[in-house]
């Protein structure tokens, strides 16, 4: 489980203890049903998983090239 889905259940939740424990077993146990009917999907398409790791690469590229060229925050504020 990704620290994003722990975030939203504790804002969810708010001061109440009870329904952080039961917001968290419930996403725990999401996250786990989801996890096995895309595995199950990704077994019996191989193709889902190379797009998959199509969609990661644009991204991981997008954003290094953003993070290079961007004059606010790129490396470009280090140089000048």
């Amino acid at each position: 489980m990704s620290l994003d889905n722990v975030l939203a259940v504790a804002g969810a939740a708010r001061e109440h203890p009870g329904i952080l424990i039961v917001g968290l077993i419930f996403a725990v146990a999401l996250m786990g049903v989801a996890a096995n009917i895309i595995a199950k999907y990704i077994e019996r398409y191989r193709w889902i998983a190379y797009i998959g790791l199509a969609v990661i690469l644009y991204v991981a590229v997008k954003m290094i090239y953003e993070g290079w060229v961007d004059p606010g925050v790129g490396i470009g504020t280090l140089f000048g």
